[in-house]
């Protein structure tokens, strides 16, 4: 297929007009990109920012695995106490045993 000189000289005057939509068409995929880069940004800043919050079904798991925790603990101390008489003296007087009197 051969150019012709006619479709030559309409040709080298669209070339420039090819050019420009070419040219138009990276800077509009560019800024789209940036536009999305910067709405990222912005939910990422809006994440990190805010606290999620529990549900109330949640809080109550925890408030009640705590409670649990604590009656264990209270249990164990207990049993202890019942086990061993001196451990229920140093049980009742906090600042028993932790000094020391030394006579010369």
């Amino acid at each position: 297929m051969t150019i012709r000189s006619i479709d030559m000289q309409v040709l080298v005057q669209k070339v420039g007009d090819v050019a420009k939509i070419q040219q138009a068409e990276k800077t509009e995929q560019s800024n789209r990109q940036q536009q999305f880069a910067q709405q990222i940004m912005q939910q990422t800043e809006t994440n990190s920012k805010t606290v999620s919050q529990n549900l109330r079904s949640e809080t109550a798991l925890i408030r009640d695995k705590q409670e649990e925790e604590e009656k264990r603990k209270k249990k164990k101390r207990q049993d202890k106490i019942e086990e061993d008489p001196i451990e229920e003296e140093l049980l009742k007087d906090q600042h028993r045993g932790h000094n020391i009197d030394i006579k010369a």
